[in-house]
């Protein structure tokens, strides 16, 4: 039982951490702590996704999250790698996530800029042990990319 308990702890505890990070400059977070992320071309897409419970509710409020146990976070971050310093990437992102029994649920991504970080949030229902699968598109004048990820949401 002990056992048990700690894997669940760690993960939780790493995500509480990067996600408060993640929300005070994504971009210092993608170049030291290494984060989730895939590479289309010259983008690094950095993601991840949390309970909204994690976040204080004084940074929940300033970013208009609303904080329950059935609320989770998805934060997505665009840096050009081939340029110094990675620098954010206005971008246009939507998606939806899909849970095990398929059932769809739209996200809807705003964009926030703390230069130099730039970054999107968007908010997901979730159960306990939601297993949700996030099918991302990220759009820039011509060019489209489909970021794809799994992420298991549990209840405080």
């Amino acid at each position: 039982m002990m056992k048990r308990w700690l894997c669940r702890l760690t993960p939780i505890a790493w995500l509480i951490a990067l996600a408060v990070l993640a929300l005070l400059s994504w971009q210092a977070v993608a170049n030291e702590q290494g984060g989730q992320y895939e590479r289309f071309g010259n983008w690094e897409v950095h993601y991840i996704a949390f309970p909204s419970t994690m976040l204080t509710p004084e940074i929940a409020n300033a970013y208009n999250v609303r904080r329950s146990g059935s609320r989770g976070v998805v934060n997505i971050s665009v840096l050009d790698a081939e340029q110094e310093g990675k620098p954010g990437q206005r971008v246009s992102i939507s998606g939806y996530a899909l849970n095990n029994l398929g059932q769809r649920q739209n996200l809807s991504f705003r964009r926030f800029i703390e230069e130099p970080a730039i970054y999107y949030i968007a908010e997901v229902s979730h159960v306990n042990e939601d297993r949700l699968r996030f099918f991302i598109t990220i759009n820039h004048g011509d060019r489209s990319e489909e970021l794809r990820f799994v992420h298991t949401f549990y209840r405080d």
